[in-house]
């Protein structure tokens, strides 16, 4: 298959690379490079490349944004991994960076990679934007719920879905795209609507430019019990939610900013990538609650 640097074309950031014993991990930085960095976890579908709609609010804020392809996204090698495993990934990449000290920000599919990384040293405080709750927390669409269930179930059958998904996406306006994660039109700084359906285009296409295993294995790992206690987190975390979010209804932020300790939650007039764009400079501010 293509890759996510041909597919998004005017939108490509050049990835990065890390070895993690054989296995790359792309990752790719917005913002400034010389900012307090954040760890940008993208959500499902997505990728790497969904960070370029925070580059301008990470570099006005001084803010290093580090956005990773998870394994088996975009340009990173896949690995039979679990959202426990995540941190390990993330503590690397943020050596890496030279980060001793770091938030994270975990949009939509992101959230439970986001709160994973609560225990490692360098994570001073987490951002979930229009986040997923495990299973049993919140509201989850038919459509999430059955795609997970066929995830979990029987992966041989739900990929053969996500490649037929993904050919007719290829071949729809961007907007098509655009129309997944928004009800109304974006509102980004020096970023057209057009643009910003391009840029959505890509991120959702670039997700499974490798093949649709890890993205497969993702939906199932949300669709069953999270390995983690929302109760166990142990760093603040701010909940921004969306008021017309379709994709994760309110209820979602409200249920997960009750059950973790530390919590801020922060309702936004705005759906699912809206919450995204308006809550951009919350969203990178850090661990102090908004």
């Amino acid at each position: 298959m293509a890759s996510a640097e041909s597919i998004a074309g005017d939108w490509a950031t050049e990835p990065e690379f890390l070895d993690r014993g054989g296995r790359q991990l792309a990752y790719a930085s917005y913002g400034d490079p010389a900012g307090r960095p954040v760890l940008f976890c993208h959500g499902m579908p997505g990728s790497r490349l969904l960070g370029r709609l925070l580059s301008a609010a990470a570099a006005e804020r001084d803010i290093h944004l580090v956005a990773p392809d998870r394994p088996g996204i975009g340009d990173s090698d896949d690995a039979d991994g679990g959202i426990d495993d995540w941190p390990d990934d993330a503590a690397a990449l943020l050596s890496h960076v030279d980060a001793d000290r770091a938030g994270v920000l975990g949009f939509s599919g992101g959230a439970p990679f986001a709160l994973a990384c609560h225990r490692l040293d360098a994570v001073e405080g987490v951002t979930l934007v229009s986040g997923v709750g495990p299973p049993g927390v919140g509201e989850t669409g038919r459509t999430q719920q059955a795609m997970g269930a066929l995830a979990r179930s029987v992966p041989w059958l739900c990929s053969p879905l996500v490649r037929l998904q993904r050919r007719i996406l290829a071949r729809q306006d961007p907007e098509a795209a655009l129309d997944l994660v928004a009800q109304a039109p974006p509102d980004i700084d020096g970023l057209a609507v057009d643009d910003i359906a391009r840029l959505v285009k890509a991120d959702v296409l670039a997700a499974t430019a490798g093949g649709p295993s890890g993205f497969v294995r993702e939906l199932g790992l949300l669709a069953q019990p999270w390995p983690l206690d929302l109760a166990d987190v142990s760093v603040p975390v701010t909940v921004v939610q969306g008021q017309h979010d379709t994709n994760v209804a309110p209820e979602t932020g409200e249920a997960l900013a009750q059950r973790l300790p530390e919590a801020d939650l922060v309702r936004v007039d705005s759906d699912h990538l809206g919450s995204l764009c308006v809550a951009a400079g919350h969203a990178l501010r850090g661990p102090t609650p908004v």
